[in-house]
């Protein structure tokens, strides 16, 4: 019996899809995707956790709540 438990292997399309911006964008490491772990499947196909992602997504989220919550600095 093992205690370890599989994680989900998503590409960068679908995390794209989660997070609202594009493939590539993703795959550069832009729009925080830069501390997502990386998997290599070869040398051209690279995967992402997908609890990693739903984290990034929530927190994501949050931070924007937060601050449109906030008022409108005044000068």
């Amino acid at each position: 019996m093992t205690l370890i438990r599989k994680k989900t292997r998503i590409d960068a399309k679908r995390v794209a899809d989660i997070i609202g911006c594009s493939h590539k964008t993703v795959l550069k490491g832009g729009a925080g995707t830069g501390e997502l772990t990386r998997i290599r499947n070869g040398p051209r196909q690279v995967r992402f956790i997908l609890e990693e992602v739903l984290a990034l997504a929530q927190r994501q989220e949050e931070e924007a709540s937060g601050q449109s919550k906030r008022p409108a600095k005044r000068p």
